[in-house]
């Protein structure tokens, strides 16, 4: 009986220190040749699809010529009905301060003056020399500077973090652990050797890829940044799944009896002696 006990415990320890090398990030990543670290990862540029929303601003020296393309947008439908003024208060739930466009199902954003400009397929930085191009010389005498923005650059996290749900991204670049740091981390209970990802790609197709955050050589995967509208998923672990399941009654009720007979079982040895 004592020799049970032993290996049991040790069998518990062993997997304990299992456990806990499996929450190790980048695993010796200190290790990782010195040219191979400094090789340049950038992220894939985000390509602009139907569904999309953008903040167009327009600054130019030529402030009278650019006003008209400087307005607030309301979105109805498909359609993007200008309103006068950038600054002016209009009480609608339709209506978004700022240059916002609805990129619609052909891909077109409608414009002032200029009209539907498509730019499904298109970078932000190339629609931003698109809309140059289209307003000077034409409609303003000085080259403009135009910013564009994807408002709903969005990643959807859940599974066993700490803050699971639907994640703002205000820049184009981000990565994995960046995305799970704002997430709050995992769970100490959350598997890092394979976590999911979702792909929708612009044609509508879709891609998975499995994370493993111990792997050292996930610093170059060609996965490591995230695209808009991507979905992240971390697994529970062994451990977490087993206490989660409930055993049926009958079940629980017959290995309380199992239970309670090999206490006694012992309480009679140990007083006969033969323990």
């Amino acid at each position: 009986m004592r020799k049970l006990l032993f290996f049991c415990s040790l069998i518990l320890l062993l997997s304990s220190c299992r456990e806990a090398k499996q929450v190790i990030y980048l695993k010796q990543v200190e290790t990782l040749p010195l040219d191979i670290l400094q090789q340049k990862m950038e992220p894939g540029d985000t390509k602009i699809a139907p569904g999309d929303e953008l903040s167009v601003n327009i600054e130019s020296d030529d402030i009278e010529s650019i006003a008209i393309f400087n307005k607030q947008q309301i979105k109805t439908g498909s359609d993007n009905i200008s309103i006068i003024g950038n600054s002016g208060n209009v009480n609608s739930n339709n209506v978004t301060s700022g240059n916002i466009y609805y990129v619609d199902n052909d891909g077109n954003i409608k414009m002032p003056i200029i009209g539907k400009v498509n730019v499904a397929g298109l970078t932000r930085f190339e629609i931003e020399r698109l809309i140059a191009s289209l307003i000077y010389p034409q409609y303003v005498k000085q080259e403009p500077l135009v910013n564009v923005h994807i408002n709903n650059f969005k990643i959807t996290v859940l599974g066993d973090v700490v803050s699971p749900g639907i994640i703002d991204v205000q820049s184009d670049k981000i990565n994995i652990l960046e995305l799970l740091a704002r997430a709050g981390d995992l769970s100490i209970t959350g598997r890092r050797d394979n976590i999911m990802l979702i792909r929708t790609n612009n044609d509508g197709s879709r891609e998975t890829f499995r994370y493993n955050l111990n792997d050292k050589y996930l610093l170059l995967s060609p996965y490591f940044y995230l695209k808009q509208n991507d979905f992240i998923y971390v697994e529970q672990n062994r451990s977490k799944a087993r206490s989660a399941f409930t055993m049926p009654s009958v079940v629980t009720f017959g290995m309380g009896l199992l239970s309670t007979a090999l206490s006694v079982t012992t309480l009679v040895m140990t007083i006969t002696g033969r323990y």
